[in-house]
């Protein structure tokens, strides 16, 4: 049962990941979605559609691309590739 229902969104909990958390990922093709596995024992599941997939993949490089750039003014490239 989600915690928080908005339209078009289910939020079962609050998510955070260290820099060495295990990934994996599985393509559905016939349903046109992917699933996203983060955590040794898959701890945390992300099932998105090709559309949805496409815009997370968006915002997280515009997240990190803004990282980036901030680690390049300030000389604080530690981790941000």
């Amino acid at each position: 049962m989600p915690l928080y229902r908005e339209t078009g969104v289910s939020v079962e909990s609050w998510v955070e990941m260290g820099k060495e958390v295990s990934t994996r990922y599985e393509v559905d093709q016939l349903n046109d979605q992917a699933t996203l596995f983060f955590g040794a024992q898959d701890d945390y599941v992300l099932c998105l559609s090709r559309d949805t997939l496409c815009q997370v993949a968006k915002l997280a490089e515009q997240a990190h691309a803004e990282l980036r750039d901030a680690a390049l003014v300030t000389g604080d490239e530690g981790g941000v590739d």
